[in-house]
């Protein structure tokens, strides 16, 4: 009898360091905005406060959303037995599918580190990274997965020790050796 396998793994995008000229910029020209749509009627002699205080406060609250939102990039992988899902979360609450696909059909599975990765990279027709970096780093923790079909892609991801069991229960063949990361023993010794 066969046991059914189960993985999740999420990955949030640091986007700190980006975001940071993009907000600059869009709350220098909301300020700018925002002193135009209450200092010109009040030239004019308009008492217009009401009504352009609160289409600023909604300006304001509108700029925090989209802040807020285009922030927070989360990639969700789920592989369910021999099924390999991709996700991208955008401000927790959009969800976009990426990828889906079976593990049995794969070509190649192992880490960016790897000659393998070299050699496919040049086959693949993109390359999707699910880590939590806009580049992916060249590490023993970061893996690849090259689809197979007509039409082949790459995908990257941080790898975790209960995805490996899996992914060679499904693609003995083309998945690379993996070295178990060692666990401390937490048990009392007397």
């Amino acid at each position: 009898m066969f046991e059914d396998y189960f993985v999740e793994s999420r990955s949030v995008r640091n986007n700190k360091g980006e975001m940071a000229a993009f907000t600059a910029v869009l709350f220098i020209i909301l300020l700018v905005v925002i002193v135009l749509i209450n200092g010109v009627p009040l030239l004019f002699g308009f008492n217009l406060l009401l009504l352009t205080g609160s289409i600023s406060v909604l300006l304001i609250w509108g700029a925090i959303v989209l802040v807020m939102r285009r922030s927070y990039i989360e990639y969700e992988i789920e592989i369910v037995n021999d099924v390999f899902e991709g996700a991208k979360i955008l401000g927790k609450n959009k969800r976009e599918d990426l990828c889906e696909f079976s593990i049995k059909d794969c070509q190649a599975i192992g880490p960016v580190t790897s000659d393998k990765f070299l050699e496919m990279s040049d086959k693949a027709m993109y390359r999707l990274n699910l880590t939590s970096y806009k580049k992916f780093l060249l590490t023993d923790d970061n893996w690849f997965i090259m689809t197979g079909g007509t039409s082949p892609y790459m995908v990257i991801f941080e790898m975790k020790p209960e995805m490996y069991k899996v992914f060679r229960r499904y693609c003995p063949r083309f998945t690379a050796a993996y070295k178990m990361p060692k666990t401390e023993d937490t048990g009392d010794k007397d």
